[in-house]
């Protein structure tokens, strides 16, 4: 493809493959939305902490969404000029010689390898030093161990271990490849060279040979081959290119491709991600640190493991669904009403264990402060509050790190104003929300356009694409931030006295 066309004629399908959906959207370059198809998923929960999903389920989903993009697109005469993909980082699965898969997509939440962690624990700064990360149970390379030493019947069989953006790579051109800010969340990549490297693979038990070929994000990995063409429609030969990790690109998305902007995706989980010129001397091993989106910088980033999840869970169960539907105006209503009056409920919102600032896979959540006089929508409010005390928790952390001063906020818990609010009274800072709220596919674009030159610089490519973009912004009420640092430093307090002995 000449990458020196007119901007506005380049059309990109970025696939932004998320937790509990997959969407397309065709852009043009100047960040005009064309076309877009979203199909929902959800993966497998059970008591034991294992979470996992059929890897034929994504890639139906991708062949469903590049189908109907391509026939709309057809009828039009538009056409898609590449494809640019962006997912979930840290799933893993394994697969044989002819690229089929073995068992079901781990994912990342899937925490069943936890004794597995911890028994590599006492190679921690080993690893964080060479990684930019301690072991925990969210990145691949604890799983692929994992693989090796609980499935041996599988792991024999093994050809190749993948993410879901790998695989789904694979099965678009038939290569192997990836790109450094998936390696950044393996445990097994050297940040400083961007190599897998030996000392971590021996650490982990993991083979190289088991591995994708790694790349700068923004990279082209192949050229969409007959087979997906014929399944799809989609023209035989465009390039396919990894723009980076969902929570990379997302920062991108937001502006967070530089010091003192922070990005805070509120999803499934809530990611918090800031942006390094350079990989930080002496850095808390409580925090981790990736490749950004942007060749050649890093993001040091936290996590909260549970986020949407916390929140769909209460909803599913002390809500009344009508005909598969959740009423949210009523939701807000509530919200809104109980914002403006104090209550004693305090939660812990550890549903799926602890990340940052602290790991801890064994923390569970737990409300507190329950009378007979308490209501569902305080409960509700509690557990908000609980989420958005450890984002707080976390944003201090990297203030260690980077001035910030703002935030850029997205997601599913962000499409209500009084949340929103409740966000920037906790936090205490600026808040900013794009109305649209696509910011991970923005990113990816970004990153591909950037790479490709179509662009000379992030800058510039954030001023085209999302110059047109409203804003909505929240400013901390300053009395209730203070109210509120006194009801995390409680929250804080309620931790230690549960968890003190079981931090890891």
């Amino acid at each position: 493809m000449n990458i020196e066309r007119e901007v506005k004629t380049v059309n990109i399908l970025v696939i932004d493959v998320g937790t509990s959906s997959m969407r397309g959207i065709l852009f043009r370059a100047d960040g005009k939305k064309l076309k877009q198809h979203q199909v929902a998923y959800r993966p497998s929960y059970n008591t034991k902490g294992e979470l996992e999903q059929s890897a034929d389920e994504f890639v139906n989903v991708l062949a469903t969404i590049v189908k109907s993009i391509q026939a709309e697109t057809g009828q039009e005469m538009e056409t898609i000029d590449a494809i640019a993909i962006t997912a979930q980082r840290s799933s893993v699965v394994p697969l044989d010689k002819n690229g089929e898969p073995l068992m079901p997509v781990l994912m990342w939440q899937d925490a069943r390898h936890q004794e597995l962690c911890q028994s590599l624990e006492a190679y921690n700064d080993q690893i964080a030093n060479i990684s930019g990360a301690k072991v925990n149970t969210v990145f691949s390379g604890g799983k692929m161990a994992w693989i090796r030493r609980e499935r041996p019947q599988i792991y024999c069989r093994t050809a190749k271990l993948v993410n879901i953006p790998e695989y789904l790579i694979y099965r678009m051109t038939g290569n192997y490849i990836t790109d450094y800010t998936y390696g950044s969340r393996s445990n097994l990549m050297n940040l400083k060279t961007c190599s897998w490297d030996k000392e971590l693979l021996g650490i982990f038990g993991v083979k190289e040979e088991h591995l994708c070929e790694l790349r700068e994000p923004g990279s082209m990995c192949g050229y969409i081959s007959r087979e997906f063409a014929a399944q799809t429609g989609v023209r035989q030969g465009i390039p396919v290119i990894t723009s980076g990790g969902d929570q990379q690109c997302a920062a991108i998305g937001q502006g967070a491709f530089k010091e003192g902007v922070l990005s805070i995706v509120a999803g499934t989980g809530a990611f918090l991600v800031a942006t390094c010129d350079h990989i930080p001397e002496q850095m808390e091993h409580q925090l981790i640190c990736n490749c950004s989106a942007v060749p050649g910088k890093y993001i040091v980033e936290a996590s909260v493991l549970a986020c949407c999840s916390a929140f769909d869970w209460f909803l599913r169960n002390f809500y009344d669904w009508e005909d598969g539907e959740i009423d949210y105006a009523r939701i807000n209503r509530e919200l809104k009403e109980a914002y403006g009056n104090p209550s004693s409920c305090l939660s812990l919102p550890f549903f799926q264990g602890r990340s940052t600032p602290m790991w801890n896979p064994k923390a569970a959540a737990a409300v507190t402060g329950i009378t007979l006089g308490t209501t569902r929508p305080e409960v509700l409010k509690s557990i908000l509050e609980g989420i958005f005390f450890e984002i707080k928790n976390n944003i201090r952390l990297l203030g260690q790190y980077t001035d910030i001063t703002q935030a850029y906020i997205s997601g599913g818990l962000t499409n209500s104003r009084v949340i929103n609010q409740m966000q920037a009274d906790i936090y205490g800072i600026l808040l900013q929300r794009m109305k649209d709220t696509e910011a991970t596919a923005r990113g990816a674009l970004m990153a591909a356009l950037y790479k490709m030159g179509v662009y000379e610089s992030m800058e510039q490519a954030f001023r085209k694409i999302c110059s047109q973009d409203n804003r909505e912004q929240y400013t901390p009420d300053k009395a209730k931030y203070i109210d509120y640092m006194d009801k995390q430093q409680r929250m804080n307090l309620l931790y230690e006295k549960i968890y003190e002995s079981e931090e890891v």
